[in-house]
């Protein structure tokens, strides 16, 4: 991941949890686990680890919530780690217990790849120094991950891919073979209001080797071009939602 930070997943004895820790393994995450909450609090506490994100079950078996996720938050002895909670979706008087105890990002059950990746990079990226709390909306173009398989024609050549994340403005699109910048792109987005036909130029490209990004997929970044109105509403209707179920 290019830093030494780490994601520690407090998963008491759960199955999934531990099999995240896997996952995030396999994408170059450095990640630490702790089956019980006293267990969490001396990694937290451990000079040698730099905590950034706290993973925890959404229905964590504790007497009193608030004040453990105060502890994780508190048992770092650099900047308080980031809080976020994965499981089975609960009711909203419990989402809004989580929030109020710190809980910024949730990935609630199923949790693919990209969506995992997404919601950590974020937390991680909140967890730097200077950086601020996560906000409901933000005055640029709020992405948010999906998991859509595609297909990608640059001129006569069609190829697979699948988005990663999405916004208005463009979408990162994960693809073994990624168009050269500038690349002129067209492709189909499946949101579930209906299929989205839309133009973009590639402006980023993420492939192997000594250069790439290990938080992104391999894949390419594109613009969208001249998007209508319509379109441009589709887009953040979508994203406005999506955005919403990755809070509690």
């Amino acid at each position: 991941m290019g830093t030494d930070t780490s994601i520690l997943i407090v998963d008491g004895g759960s199955e999934s949890l531990a099999a995240m820790g896997m996952r995030l393994a396999q994408m170059g995450y450095h990640a630490l686990r702790a089956k019980t909450t006293d267990q969490a609090l001396e990694t937290l506490a451990d000079a040698r680890y730099a905590v950034g994100v706290v993973v925890v079950p959404g229905d964590l078996p504790v007497f009193d919530l608030d004040r453990a996720l105060a502890a994780f938050q508190s048992g770092s002895g650099a900047r308080p780690p980031r809080l976020v909670a994965t499981g089975p979706r609960p009711d909203a008087n419990h989402r809004d217990r989580l929030r109020r105890a710190g809980v910024e990002r949730v990935l609630w059950n199923p949790v693919d790849d990209h969506a995992l990746r997404f919601q950590l990079n974020a937390a991680l990226s909140a967890a730097a120094p200077g950086a601020e709390p996560l906000r409901p909306r933000s005055r640029r173009a709020e992405r948010v991950p999906t998991n859509w398989p595609i297909r990608i024609r640059t001129g006569q050549r069609v190829k697979p891919a699948k988005i990663y994340s999405l916004s208005t403005s463009g979408a990162f699109l994960a693809t073994a073979s990624p168009s050269l910048p500038r690349t002129q792109v067209a492709m189909s987005i499946p949101l579930p209001a209906g299929d989205l036909v839309l133009s973009g130029e590639v402006v980023m490209t993420n492939v192997p080797g000594n250069l790439s990004r290990a938080n992104l997929p391999i894949g390419m970044a594109v613009r969208f071009v001249g998007p209508d109105r319509e379109q441009q509403q589709a887009l953040a209707e979508f994203t406005e939602a999506r955005a919403a179920e990755l809070r509690p």
